[in-house]
């Protein structure tokens, strides 16, 4: 769930809770306003994103409105601070907007000095998120309810597939025989950003100054596979201790990082002889009968010179 809290009004509000919408009276006092928003924040966070409006009825029509201000005349806090304050309480923190809506829009009322407090709450890979009150909650239907054990399992897990994860593959070439591509793939369903590509050393059909290579972005459409060394020329000293360094990003920024080491010892994929080196092949197998009938010609001559048995 993309929000934009810019253009939102207050007719763009359904006339009852649902799912994604959660509405909170005016009547209702701050304390209990608190502990709402960071159940509220948790359950939306939780469950794909959702909209906490306070200073509505249930019907969503606003019923008055809420302070822009909290607490005593003399130590009076900015609202929007205040809920900033309880949704950075949350583990971790969920992305959110805040907007207040002065402006009615013939739906109810709202007093002078007051405003209809809109939070948005974003969809999130990195839940589960937790309240203020070490709790967990999703939405079900209208209502925050807390989140069992399994449902805290399946979240956890979903939260591993929805982080981009990137793993490298070795293959021969579908079009030059012989010729070993390396792969990089996307394994989840996410998008891997400003991917950086090392190796070292450097296969001998690569030069070096191709490395570290740069990609906008791999996802499961868009692999990346380059040309790495040929399978006759792979040289066991050096080639088969090739180590591989992947780092990207996720759409939020966060960086993540692959590592590999001799990539080519347990991966070489089987070496597939196509007709071309037929022939090849051919005088190969006719030289080493030669060589093989020279021997036996040489053992023969030495047998003259090798004492009898009795």
């Amino acid at each position: 769930m993309k929000f934009n809290t810019k253009n939102f009004d207050l007719t763009q509000l359904p006339n009852s809770e649902n799912e994604k919408f959660e509405f909170k009276s005016s009547r209702t006092d701050d304390n209990e306003l608190r502990k709402k928003i960071g159940c509220a924040a948790s359950g939306f966070a939780n469950s794909g994103g959702g909209y906490f409006i306070a200073g509505i009825d249930k019907d969503g029509n606003a019923d008055g409105g809420i302070s822009l201000k909290v607490g005593k005349k003399n130590r009076q806090q900015d609202r929007r601070d205040w809920v900033d304050q309880i949704i950075n309480s949350l583990d971790p923190r969920p992305e959110y907007e805040i907007h207040f809506m002065t402006d009615c829009m013939d739906r109810g009322n709202i007093d002078e000095g007051k405003a209809v407090l809109l939070i948005c709450i974003d969809s999130s890979n990195i839940a589960p998120h937790m309240a203020p009150d070490h709790c967990y909650y999703i939405r079900a239907g209208a209502h925050t309810v807390k989140a069992s054990h399994f449902i805290l399992e399946a979240i956890r897990a979903k939260r591993y597939f929805t982080k981009p994860k990137l793993q490298h593959l070795l293959r021969l070439h579908p079009n030059k025989p012989g010729t070993i591509q390396l792969g990089v793939i996307s394994v989840t369903g996410s998008v891997a950003l400003n991917v950086q590509i090392s190796i070292q050393p450097v296969p001998k059909l690569c030069e070096e100054k191709l490395f570290p290579i740069q990609i906008a972005l791999i996802d499961q459409d868009n692999p990346c596979f380059l040309d790495l060394a040929l399978y006759s020329n792979i040289d066991i000293v050096s080639d088969l201790n090739t180590s591989i360094k992947i780092t990207y990003c996720d759409l939020s920024g966060n960086n993540y990082e692959y590592e590999a080491t001799e990539i080519f010892k347990n991966s070489l994929p089987p070496m597939i002889l196509g007709k071309e080196n037929l022939e090849e092949i051919a005088k190969s197998l006719k030289s080493i009968d030669k060589k093989l009938e020279s021997l036996k010609l040489i053992e023969k001559k030495l047998e003259r010179f090798l004492p009898q048995k009795n």
